[in-house]
């Protein structure tokens, strides 16, 4: 995946090596935030919330890639859900990365397909079919007409009649964006399931993790990130006199609590740039 994403020109943050909800942070036309699974219903609620907070924070679409549900294998070109989030086959993935959007949507076992309301109606009144003449030849009622021009999803098997009739132009792929929540909008935001364990995003971002286990490993971790998907790093420490990491900015749980995110992200900011000159 990272290959793929690298040969159509995005810059690739690759944290599959992490056990975290994201694998990859892709920056393009169209930023994205990916995580794989080999069984998308594998995914935890917590850890689809964090995804989200995380595609909210970097202004990217979060993107679940998975192979199969405990079922059965997912389909190639049909959009899942899970937890809200875009979930697609690695072959969905790869015809949505070349500008294809999926166009079906499955859920609850069944597939459905979303319209361009304004198309569909110009596109009947355009061969002089009222709501009722297109519902016969469609097989419908009269009233499914009548929602389906006001946004509403019809059957795979609907939409592909109306399609051979009004053409496929009528048709629109599925909305993938999320709304976001309140607390996406935040300044700083702590995580369990991330590379790092906090985010702070004011004009700039600072991924910060604590002062724990493997420091070195999480220093290399927030490092690799930096430009993509965050723009400066740092670690977490109790207190002033917590033993320092040479040539890594130090956040204090004090400095958390007292200042503002706008005052600690300058203060990383111009410790980075006093280690590098």
């Amino acid at each position: 995946m990272r290959r793929l994403l690298l040969e159509l020109g995005y810059t690739v943050v690759d944290y599959s090596d992490v056990k975290s909800c994201v694998d990859f942070v892709a920056r393009g036309d169209r930023s994205l935030v990916i995580w794989v699974l080999h069984n998308v219903d594998s995914a935890t609620a917590d850890s689809a919330r964090e995804l989200q907070h995380i595609a909210a924070l970097l202004n990217a679409l979060p993107v679940i890639v998975s192979c199969r549900t405990k079922r059965a294998p997912l389909s190639a070109g049909i959009l899942y859900r899970r937890h809200r989030i875009a979930v697609m086959s690695p072959e969905t993935l790869r015809m949505f990365l070349r500008g294809e959007s999926p166009r079906v949507e499955e859920f609850k076992g069944r597939r459905f397909v979303y319209f361009d309301s304004q198309r569909l109606r110009a596109a009947r009144e355009r061969l002089g079919l009222s709501m009722y003449a297109l519902a016969r030849l469609v097989g419908v009622t009269k009233d499914s007409i009548y929602r389906y021009e006001r946004g509403y999803p019809a059957t795979e098997s609907t939409a592909r009649k109306l399609a051979e009739i009004l053409g496929e132009d009528v048709l629109r792929p599925v909305d993938l964006s999320l709304p976001l929540d309140s607390d996406e909008q935040r300044k700083m935001l702590a995580f369990s399931h991330a590379p790092w364990d906090l985010f702070l995003s004011v004009r700039a971002s600072v991924a910060i993790s604590r002062v724990r286990g493997f420091v070195s490993r999480k220093v290399e971790v927030l490092q690799r990130g930096v430009g993509v998907a965050h723009d400066y790093y740092a670690v977490l420490a109790p207190t002033e006199d917590s033993p320092r990491i040479s040539g890594v900015p130090v956040v204090t749980e004090e400095e958390l609590v007292e200042e503002k995110p706008e005052e600690i992200v300058k203060k990383v900011r111009d410790a980075l740039e006093d280690v590098e000159g």
